[in-house]
């Protein structure tokens, strides 16, 4: 019995020993795997803050520049450089020193994620905590608890009645993931600060090109005012001038409206003395018409007496002829024969000045002829070209005499009339046509053939 109460106190013994070191060994792993994490978080926290980089002096020194810039407020003049844009720009690369840091960026990627349940488990050899074998971090969304569900994230691993097992998320996973919330939070407050500043100097440009627009307005007011006030004292002496200018033009208006007065008078006076000069030169006028018909008349009458005679004489020449006898050329008269060459001629009728316009003006050719000039003339064929037609009533085989010089120059006969010209032959022994020449200035009688 001794024996066996000894075995029983050396076992107790052993067992008491055995569960104070099994006691010990799970105090010594959680020790471990506590100062594993805390020095952990504590390296990723001041590689994430940089706090043994020298570049924060720089940049608190480009902060200190950019507030005092801001707080100045200087006006900038138009054209030179916005200093508020290069306080910010010179911020800004000296942040980018420290945001851009390749060792930042990695450190940022690491720490900020969720780390769920199995997300990490302790390495003994290592004595590291390590990211499971297939387990993706994800960034958290928001700033939500992501375990707060106790029920569906346990502290610790719970088992359920069936055997299954839900995995705990334990606290130092939890602080992780909270701790990379923060660590987040910061890299995007860093960013939202450095767009509001990009965004105060975007204002404040807009703001400076404003001041300098009311700068200028306001100069611009200045000088307008002093301009107006000079103005005004000008625009008294100009109205000044204007109504004394209004006064000389009012007599000058008085003084023409009278003028203009006596003006009508006169005009109407002229205006009946044209009327009765008109009623007398239509008297004289009808009178040398009446006058120059009479004298056509009696012209007429003797070229057909003449032309009688002549063809007379061509019956008694023929009739000489068939009988073998010859008529004395002395025999035969100028005054009879109208194609022989006149050497002394009648004179043209005499017209004044206002019956030659009265007679160039008219459309149809009179009795009393008109005045023209020769467009061309052929002497070997004999053929005549005038410079008017039928827009003047002259039809074929019309008979004009042609004067020239105030001397019967020729006869001649339409042989043709058209708009605008004329074409005629020269009638033989009659005048002298060998004198008329292209240019020539012409009058022209209308002749009336008599047949016997």
């Amino acid at each position: 019995m001794r024996v066996l109460a000894v075995l029983f106190r050396i076992f107790s013994l052993l067992g008491l020993l055995s569960l104070a070191g099994l006691l010990w060994l799970k105090f010594d792993t959680q020790t471990k795997q506590q100062i594993s994490f805390l020095d952990e978080v504590l390296d990723d926290a001041y590689t994430v803050l940089q706090s043994e980089s020298k570049q924060w002096e720089e940049i608190n020194q480009k902060k200190s520049n950019f507030n005092d810039v801001y707080e100045a407020n200087e006006q900038i003049p138009e054209g030179e450089d916005n200093l508020l844009s290069l306080a910010v720009d010179e911020l800004r690369t000296a942040e980018d020193v420290i945001f851009r840091n390749q060792n930042y960026r990695e450190r940022l990627d690491l720490t900020t994620n969720e780390y769920g349940a199995g997300s990490l488990y302790w390495d003994s050899e290592a004595k590291l905590w390590k990211v499971s074998d297939g387990y993706k971090l994800e960034s958290p969304a928001g700033f939500q608890d992501p375990f707060q569900n106790l029920n569906e994230f346990p502290y610790k691993d719970v088992k359920l009645e069936d055997g299954t097992i839900i995995k705990g998320v334990p606290r130092h996973q939890r602080l992780r993931t909270v701790i990379g919330m923060f660590y987040k939070d910061r890299h995007d407050r860093q960013s939202q600060v450095a767009k509001l500043r990009s965004m105060i100097v975007t204002r404040d440009e807009e703001l400076r090109q404003f001041q300098n627009m009311w700068a200028r307005e306001k100069q611009i007011k200045e000088e307008t005012q002093d301009e107006l006030a000079d103005t005004q004292i000008k625009l008294k002496g100009v109205e000044a001038d204007l109504e004394n200018e209004k006064k000389e033009r009012q007599n000058e208006k008085e003084a023409a409206e009278q003028q203009i007065t006596v003006l009508n008078t006169r005009v109407a006076e002229m205006e009946t003395e044209k009327q009765e000069m008109l009623k007398v030169h239509e008297a004289e006028l009808d009178e040398l018409n009446e006058e120059h018909k009479q004298i056509l008349a009696q012209k007429q009458e003797e070229i057909r007496k003449a032309d009688a005679d002549g063809y007379k004489r061509g019956i008694d020449e023929m009739l000489a002829k068939t009988q073998g006898g010859e008529v004395a050329e002395d025999e035969i008269s100028e005054e009879v024969n109208p194609f022989m060459v006149k050497k002394d001629s009648t004179p043209i009728p005499v017209i004044n000045e206002m019956d030659a316009i009265a007679v160039a003006n008219q459309k149809q050719i009179s009795e009393i002829g008109a005045p023209s000039t020769i467009a061309r003339v052929d002497s070997k064929s004999g053929m005549l070209l005038l410079p008017f037609g039928q827009e003047r009533g002259v039809m074929q085989g019309t008979v004009f005499t042609v004067w020239k010089d105030k001397r019967e120059a020729a006869r001649i006969r339409v042989q043709s009339s058209r708009d605008g010209y004329l074409l005629a032959y020269i009638l033989p022994r009659f005048g002298e046509p060998q004198k008329l020449r292209p240019g020539d200035s012409i009058y022209i009688i209308p002749e009336e053939e008599q047949s016997l």
